[in-house]
């Protein structure tokens, strides 16, 4: 029996990104996708253009070259279908009885046409357009003389089909059982905009009917239509629909609903190390809040990619909005999103013009949007706006005007949160000055410390402030008196090293009933952090914590293997260990245990996780605040103990810095990218500006605006700074840090109402109050109930083109 630690079923678009996802993450040992077709993986969205037109040959539409798969060492077993998976064994059976033992198994058999299933539908000249040999068989039956076809479906496949076939000379007639072409677009205009498009150029478009019979000797003759009309023809293309190709699933036990397979939004399904990506999922989409099944190539090669790196153990969930194109002859549109959803639409822009946008909306929220000859970064913009479910009340009123930029919408607010011990009670301070600025996170990243924090920020959402200054009362520790502060503090540090903080950590040599003393030479750490475990469960509803309106997200580093490694609110079932583990630092602090793996404090490697936040969800339109513990400048240090207290500040202070190299080289590659369009005739122009991928790489994206609130420190601080819990030092930290961004937040709200925006900068004016996450009238948050219809009546002046549910 062969074994393989990473096996693929399918060679479509899904399959091909995990395939090349796994070599580029570093997968060890051997990856085989297993295709059921004869070709390496191919664009199949060019079956219906390029390659029916003639104008791309079979090497033009590879993805790839064959010989990057022998570079990879990725094999390629092609014309060999899966027949059976035994989950229990690891195994899949082969169409030709060979069996394969896998490691881990990804899924992405994709999707076959769905038959007509009418009399006559046997018949030479009946056509379905999936795999590249569908495409052969079309050629050469107009090769061998017909002129005369049907095309059976107008959506987006079909109206492509009867483009390309007009194109090639012949005589089109396109029938759709729906009342419009394009249904799926759920906007009656653009559908009579298209049926004008397409009845110009030559189609003959028959709404309301379908095919009952199919007339002919040794080949179709004629088509009979339900109304009892009969069409004369020499082809018929049928693109009704297509269903999961997952027949060999259904004794597997792994969990199908209708032929789908059912995966979680990490992808994975029932059976252990087994997952599945692209067209055969449904798949529960956290941007839409229920289960969806998408069809689109965009989503088969994302969720490809994630797909990969989950079979890694990276635990990412898929929350990606994905892109649909379509041509229709000379013109090009995008959508993405849901527009079934929308229960109004918005429109900026002219159709007759090429140059048209669509918002779809439900209730304050976008749900899809449309495009044609838009500005990429408009799309680009759109995209945050629904991904990160962004509210537009107070902006419906100006969607419809082309000089509107979407960028000027923040789309989440991130909170960053720094490690730095007794120095986390300055990061206390500062929220509670935003609080009070009614500036709410959606996001928090936090490390060490910062993990703590975060985690009660995210358990009290929007009045986190409290709860953080009562736990800070709770682990601070009282100061001896003295004759002055500065003794006082410095007798308390001692005492804190001697004896630890009561409800945080205790030294392994002091007895107690509930850890027991081993002999020094066992210890892997200097203290216990067992009190910790009880107080912060105390302050953390941990099972209530997924559903919080803030996304928790905190790093810790894996022991053995030296990598960071993230968990995440939205994605882990977060324990007290998981926040424990990302201030387990050494040697003061024992490594914590997670699922039979040791973590230490993720500051090891990283103490600024803004990284964590890009990451994870994008980069773009964001408004961040940073607490950076740790000053950048500092005089040079006059002793050891200032050398030793100075280095921990390089080692550990925040480093987001703008990559003007990197900025650079991207705008050149958009600039030689836009130079290059310049020289193509402009409807090939407009069709490449439509490409997913030239969407999301030529789209800047909203700008990122960065507050930084830096702890400036006392003259001559003392080593024992981080570790000093004592009740004097844990008050100054946080008056310091409530100042600190009183003053900060003050100064940015000046200078926006006297100079404008300073770059870099979030800029927060503090003569208004900023929207609160997840209420009515915030910019983000959760999707709202519907107030009512009515109640969300779009500005005056907005073009609205549509009310009612949306639905088909």
């Amino acid at each position: 029996m062969r074994e393989v630690d990473h096996l693929i079923l399918g060679g479509g678009g899904a399959g091909a990104a995990a395939a090349a996802t796994l070599r580029l993450e570093g997968a060890a040992g051997s990856v085989m996708i297993l295709s059921a077709d004869r070709a390496p993986p191919y664009h199949r969205p060019s079956l219906s253009k390029q390659l029916l037109l003639g104008t791309a040959d079979e090497r033009r539409i590879l993805l790839r070259p064959e010989s990057f798969y022998q570079d990879q060492a990725i094999e390629l077993a092609l014309n060999a279908r899966a027949a059976a998976v035994d989950p229990g064994r690891q195994v899949v059976t082969t169409a030709a009885g060979e069996e394969i033992r896998y490691g881990r198994l990804l899924i992405a058999t994709g999707s076959r046409p769905k038959r007509l299933l009418a009399p006559g539908e046997e018949l030479p000249g009946v056509h379905y357009l999936r795999r590249r040999a569908d495409c052969d068989a079309i050629r050469a039956r107009i090769a061998s003389g017909a002129r005369r076809a049907i095309v059976l479906g107008g959506s987006f496949l079909g109206l492509e089909i009867a483009m390309s076939l007009i194109e090639l000379g012949l005589e089109v007639t396109i029938v759709e059982c729906e009342g419009v072409v394009l249904p799926h677009v759920e906007a009656p205009e653009v559908s009579a905009y298209f049926r004008r498009h397409a009845e110009e150029r030559g189609a003959q478009i028959l709404l309301g009917e379908t095919i009952a019979a199919i007339h002919g000797g040794d080949r179709i003759r004629e088509a009979e239509l339900a109304s009892g009309r009969r069409l004369p023809c020499d082809m018929l293309v049928v693109s009704i629909g297509v269903e999961p190709d997952t027949g060999f699933l259904e004794q597997s036990g792994i969990a199908l609903d209708e032929g789908l397979v059912l995966v979680d939004e990490l992808l994975q399904t029932s059976a252990p190390n087994v997952f599945a990506a692209g067209d055969v999922t449904s798949f529960y989409d956290p941007v839409f809040a229920r289960r969806r099944h998408i069809e689109h190539w965009d989503n088969a090669e994302k969720q490809g990619h994630l797909a990969a790196r989950n079979m890694l153990g990276q635990r990412r969930r898929y929350d990606e909005v994905s892109y649909f194109f379509c041509d229709v002859g000379d013109v090009s549109f995008s959508m993405l999103g849901a527009p079934e959803e929308a229960e109004e639409r918005i429109g900026r822009g002219s159709l007759e013009e090429k140059s048209f946008a669509l918002f779809y909306l439900k209730g304050d929220l976008l749900r899809a949007f449309f495009t044609i000859g838009r500005p990429v970064e408009e799309t680009s913009g759109a995209k945050g706006l629904i991904r990160y479910r962004v509210n537009l009340r107070d902006a419906k009123g100006r969607l419809h005007d082309p000089a509107f930029a979407l960028d000027r919408l923040p789309t989440q607010t991130v909170l960053v949160l720094q490690g730095g011990g007794a120095l986390g009670a300055f990061e206390c301070g500062v929220v509670k000055a935003l609080e009070e600025e009614r500036i709410f996170p959606d996001i928090v990243a936090g490390i060490s410390i910062g993990a703590l924090n975060g985690a009660i920020i995210a358990a009290h959402p929007r009045h986190a402030a409290e709860a953080l200054e009562a736990f800070w009362s709770d682990i601070s520790v009282r100061t001896p008196p003295a004759a002055c502060e500065e003794v006082a503090t410095a007798a308390a540090s001692l005492g804190i090293l001697m004896y630890g903080v009561p409800n945080f950590f205790r030294p392994r040599w002091l007895p107690s009933f509930s850890a027991p003393m081993t002999p020094p030479m066992s210890w892997t750490s200097f203290y216990d952090i067992g009190p910790m475990r009880e107080l912060i469960a105390k302050y953390v509803d941990f099972p209530k914590l997924r559903n919080s309106p803030v996304r928790l997200m905190v790093g810790a580093v894996d022991v053995a293997t030296a990598e960071l490694e993230i968990f995440d609110s939205y994605v882990d079932g977060l324990t007290p260990d998981h926040i424990l583990a990302s201030g387990s630092l050494p040697p003061g602090f024992p490594w914590t245990e997670i699922d039979g793996k040791a973590y230490w404090d993720g500051g090891v490697i990283s103490n600024s996780p803004l990284d964590i936040v890009t990451d994870r969800c994008g980069p773009d339109g964001k408004r961040v605040f940073i607490v950076d513990l740790f000053s950048g400048q500092r005089p040079l240090p006059a002793n050891m103990m200032e050398v030793m207290a100075r280095r921990d500040e390089i080692v550990y202070s925040e480093r987001v810095r703008s990559d003007l190299r990197l900025r650079e080289l991207v705008g050149a590659y958009r600039g030689l990218v836009s130079g290059i369009l310049g020289l193509v005739d402009p409807a090939i122009q407009a069709k490449i500006r439509q490409r997913p991928l030239y969407l999301e790489l030529m789209g800047d994206g909203a700008p990122t605006r960065i507050t930084r609130f830096v702890r400036p420190g006392r003259p001559g601080e003392p080593a024992s700074r981080d570790y000093d819990f004592s009740d004097v030092s844990v008050r100054f930290n946080q008056k310091e840090g409530y100042a600190l961004a009183r003053r900060t937040l003050g100064t940015s709200s000046e200078q926006q109402l006297n100079a404008g925006p300073v770059p870099g900068r979030h800029v927060v004016p503090r003569n208004r109050s900023l929207p609160k996450f997840g209420d009515s009238d915030g910019l983000s948050g959760p999707e709202p109930q519907p107030a009512g219809p009515g109640s969300n009546g779009a500005a005056k002046g907005a073009r609205r083109v549509r009310s009612g549910t949306g639905r088909r």
